[in-house]
């Protein structure tokens, strides 16, 4: 054991925070302390002198890279905020502000969201005649993706012509979209040596989290940023790649040891979340994946209780038998409501979870439902933002002429955008053009100028009057408002918007402004943080990565639904045998794992054999509740669920 101040290392994690040289991969199993090796090595580079605008830190998402720099300021105070501590997103985003123009944009850009990017494709799709409904917009955008990501080729001409007049529509309207974060800077820096330079000097030490999630091109941004002789620090976990169906690749960690060829390995084993028993079943089954680079993890928290097995007549059975395991036991162990997670592989069995947890009184939180951002009132409010902050968004022009409504219709649209196109400007430039001619012209004009002058106040006036006055001279507050059913209705839209007013003016207090605004809110969108307190968890396993429960319940646990049949028949039992190790790896003490044997399938009542999973994991940590009634753990575990029980009726009864 090696000291750092009054902090304590293992041996592996001393290695990885003080190791010196080039290339390093520090193969962290789960609950093995990641974060804190990789912030104490960040660290230890600020406290050996090196300059803090020389380091970079990346991973995926905005709550981790937020508790990266908490850790961080703890450790550093101040010279913290020197550090660039961000996602991969916006690092990409850094670059593409940067070095706007040569990527054939502006510094004050938009960045589309999912609905932009669908307005956009099915205006290209339609200047091309080709099919443009809903399903064939969804389609063109994963396959565009997928393109982008280099998870496919073009294929076909058809392809590499949307490509085309997407960008070119984009690149119209001053806008990205999501993936352009990483493509875009790929570009700059493949096809800019002097800018590839500067951002390599500004990574000089380049620390990537997460490693096992990135994509192919994620991995030609770090091969472009830190090349093979680069200070750059890798931590991951093969183990727990599971999100190949977005274009996470497990090889990128293999691919590694042949581009760096000085890399330099180091195992992070000793697991400091879960008790033995928990290990020991997760060790088991993940051993039987062929395409690892292999560890063992070890407990620091002794061997436990084993993992337990429930197996339930129906889905609605199973549901009811957790919510009421899960009441007992927080009134007999004392434990809090957010102490307990239930996860699934398919989010279609939250349903009847739902409904017992109602029935028991139990308080649940739901990760995955309607997102802050999605609320209508927010995209409007939005809308005028992003067009206030750019004039090109045209995507932002048409959803604010019509909130409120003000007689412009698809119509008056299409007139303006093609007079836009005829003029070579933006729809907003259209209306108020000298020789521009509409029925609606005096409005349009008026609309205009409104815009215009808005930018003024937002770039000159104070944040909390600029929100105020774009509420009301644009009519929209009066429009959230008239359109509310009932005064509860209009308390949760208008709350909505006035959180958005403070986010706004905060914001602002520490020297951001519209552009930044909107930019920092698009990258929260698509990550959003959600962290209830107070209340049992229900998610899908792959939500659930990252997050440790002291009691975690892993439901639907049958035969063609985890793993999923889809999986098995795409050849990835590999991938979802690693999502089930994730699963597992979540709780603490306390592990059980459940499933129906029968389901109600279209009307039908249909039979369902347990996951072949359960077959693999070590016996000797298993307990199958159901069917070893005479054997001594099954009496033990009885007895313990008969007084958690019991303490739960007293509980509900005002008996204690």
């Amino acid at each position: 054991m090696a000291d750092i101040g009054t902090k304590q290392l293992n041996q592996a994690q001393y290695d990885a925070v003080y190791y010196r040289g080039g290339p390093l991969l520090v193969l962290a199993g789960a609950g093995s302390g990641k974060t804190r090796v990789i912030t104490e090595r960040i660290a230890a580079l600020v406290e050996r002198d090196v300059p803090e605008d020389a380091i970079t830190a990346v991973t995926f998402t905005n709550k981790a890279a937020r508790e990266m720099r908490e850790r961080l300021s703890a450790r550093l105070g101040d010279r913290e905020k020197r550090l660039r501590i961000c996602t991969f997103h916006a690092l990409g985003l850094m670059m593409v502000r940067e070095h706007a123009a040569l990527v054939g944009r502006r510094a004050r850009l938009s960045i589309f969201a999912v609905s932009e990017q669908k307005s956009s494709m099915r205006s290209v799709l339609a200047d091309l005649n080709l099919p443009s409904d809903n399903d064939q917009v969804d389609r063109s955008l994963a396959k565009l993706s997928q393109f982008k990501n280099g998870m496919i080729e073009t294929g076909d001409n058809a392809l590499a012509k949307i490509a085309e007049n997407y960008e070119a529509l984009l690149q119209k309207m001053n806008a990205v979209d999501f993936d352009d974060l990483i493509v875009l800077p790929i570009r700059l820096l493949s096809e800019n040596p002097e800018v590839r330079a500067l951002w390599q000097s500004r990574c000089r030490h380049f620390l990537v989290d997460e490693y096992q999630d990135s994509s192919r091109t994620q991995y030609d941004f770090v091969r472009l940023l830190a090349p093979e002789d680069a200070n750059l620090t890798v931590v991951g976990d093969d183990d727990q790649s599971i999100y190949g169906w977005r274009g996470a690749e497990v090889k990128n960690l293999f691919q590694l040891q042949r581009d760096y060829p000085s890399l330099e390995v180091v195992r992070l084993e000793e697991n400091y979340r879960s008790t033995g028993s928990i290990l020991q079943a997760a060790n088991s089954l993940i051993a039987n994946n062929t395409g690892r680079l292999g560890k063992t993890l070890r407990s620091n928290l002794g061997q436990g209780k084993k993992v337990r097995i429930w197996e339930a007549p129906t889905a609605v059975d199973e549901a009811e038998r957790v919510a009421a395991e899960i009441r007992a036991q927080r009134a007999s162990a004392g434990v809090k409501w957010d102490d307990f997670c239930i996860l699934y592989r398919a989010s279609f069995r939250s349903r009847q979870l739902e409904i017992a947890m109602r029935d028991a009184g139990i308080p649940y939180h739901v990760s995955g439902g309607l997102s802050f951002f999605d609320y209508t009132e927010i995209q409007d409010t939005l809308a005028y933002m992003r067009l206030i902050s750019n004039f090109s968004d045209d995507l932002a022009f048409m959803r604010a002429i019509s909130r409120p409504r003000r007689g412009i219709g698809s119509k008056a649209l299409e007139v303006i955008g093609d007079y836009a196109e005829r003029k070579k400007m933006s729809m907003l430039e259209a209306c108020v053009d000298e020789g521009f001619e509409h029925s609606k012209q005096e409005m349009l004009k008026l609309f205009g100028r409104l815009i215009v002058d808005l930018e003024h106040v937002f770039l000159h006036g104070e944040a909390d009057d600029a929100f105020d006055m774009m509420l009301e001279q644009t009519g929209l507050e009066d429009a959230i408002r008239r359109e509310a059913e009932n005064e509860d209705e209009e308390e949760r839209r208008m709350g909505n918007v006035l959180s958005l007013r403070t986010w706004w003016i905060r914001h602002c207090e520490k020297g951001g402004n519209l552009s930044t605004f909107l930019q920092h809110i698009f990258l929260l969108a698509d990550n959003e943080d959600d962290d209830p307190q107070g209340q049992v968890r229900l998610m899908t396993v792959h939500g659930a990565k990252g997050l440790e429960f002291s009691h975690v319940f892993v439901v639907g646990m049958e035969e063609g639904t985890f793993p999923h049949k889809n999986a098995m028949d795409e050849n990835r039992l590999e991938e979802e045998r690693r999502l089930m190790y994730v699963a597992m790896t979540r709780a603490r003490h306390r592990l059980t794992l459940s499933y129906a044997k029968s389901q109600r399938k279209f009307g039908q009542i249909e039979s369902m054999g347990p996951s072949p999973f359960l077959q693999e994991i070590d016996k000797d940590v298993l307990h199958w509740v159901d069917g070893e009634a005479d054997c001594d753990e099954s009496r033990a575990d009885a007895k313990e669920e008969v007084d958690a029980h019991m303490a739960a009726m007293r509980e509900m009864l005002g008996l204690d």
